[in-house]
């Protein structure tokens, strides 16, 4: 996959553009709808990132800052692109870190099931810490 030659990634507001992207992305059995998102970005407890290239609208993250009893973690809820042929991975997680880094947060969480997705961050130096079954009754 081919990185688009100067992508940017900054704060964003939630808009409709945002829920397209995240919409067809939250995990299936998320227990948040797209108005909860939006309330939680209106809220500050949650963040849109937008990812823009050559002046163009790409991608959007939705990220938080959670707290644990060892220090903070910078999380990805979700991302989306909508331009074939950017690795989202490999164009924007060194500038995620080193934001996240800033921050002061410890590490960097990306909640998938996706196996793809998992297969290229281990690549990216990125570790499994948590699997979670679930029986729906």
């Amino acid at each position: 996959m081919a990185i688009a030659k100067k992508i940017t990634i900054g704060l964003s507001r939630w808009d409709q553009t945002a829920a397209d992207h995240i919409r067809p992305v939250i995990l299936p059995d998320s227990q948040k709808s797209l108005t909860d998102i939006c309330q939680d970005v209106e809220a500050g407890r949650a963040a849109i990132l937008a990812v823009e290239a050559a002046g163009a609208r790409i991608g959007t993250l939705l990220v938080h800052i959670e707290q644990g009893g060892d220090g903070k973690y910078f999380i990805i809820e979700c991302a989306n692109s909508h331009l074939a042929g950017v690795d989202l991975v490999k164009a924007c997680m060194p500038a995620l870190e080193a934001w996240a880094r800033k921050l002061g947060c410890r590490a960097l969480d990306v909640p998938t099931h996706r196996p793809g997705l998992v297969h290229k961050m281990q690549k990216q130096d990125y570790a499994i810490v948590k699997t979670v079954l679930r029986k729906v009754l």
